[in-house]
């Protein structure tokens, strides 16, 4: 049994809205809470806070159970990122999940995203922008497998923030002889 409160839809709106009016520049995580149409759950806010507090980590792993809201949990990370003026966000998702992150993105935190494959890719090269996944200001959704394809390029560029959702297809990155080829996009 878990000792973290649990709160109704109307506490968790009456706390939302309190911290946004006695929030401060450094609280402006609260913002990113109250602009998302979703309810959230308080294990879904301590995980998103837990993930952008984490100063001395290269990254964190979200790994709650099978819908208790990993991906509400990523878009708080990736709303308050884009807050932040830090738009430079890759999604590397199953290419099966890219249209539903992009909904889900827009539907419930207001964010625009751009799913870049190789048919989006080659039009943008044909439209003359030399380097596709440099698109300032946007978030890019990418398959595992696109992405292992422009691990070159992907590796070129310094990310604010990288979402791999589904991250278990990458677990097999340290044994010998058995590294697919998403592993490469791992630092």
């Amino acid at each position: 049994m878990s000792n973290k409160p649990t709160y109704l839809p109307v506490q968790s709106h009456y706390h939302a809205h309190r911290l946004t009016a006695s929030g401060t520049a450094e609280d402006a995580f609260t913002r990113s809470l109250t602009s998302a149409r979703v309810e959230m759950n308080p294990h879904q806010v301590d995980a998103a806070l837990f993930a952008l507090k984490a100063p001395y980590a290269k990254g964190v792993l979200l790994a709650d159970e099978v819908g208790l809201g990993k991906t509400i949990e990523a878009g708080l990370v990736i709303s308050q990122k884009w807050a932040e003026q830090k738009k430079r966000i890759l999604l590397i998702v199953p290419a099966s999940l890219r249209k539903q992150w992009q909904q889900e993105l827009f539907d419930k935190f207001s964010l625009r995203s751009q799913i870049l494959e190789a048919r989006t890719y080659s039009d943008l090269k044909k439209g003359g922008l030399a380097r596709p996944f440099e698109v300032a200001g946007g978030i890019l959704i990418s398959s595992y497998e696109f992405a292992a394809r422009k691990a070159d390029e992907i590796h070129a560029i310094r990310w604010d923030l990288v979402v791999f959702d589904e991250a278990h297809r990458l677990r097999n990155v340290h044994r010998k002889n058995t590294a697919s080829p998403a592993a490469c996009l791992c630092p």
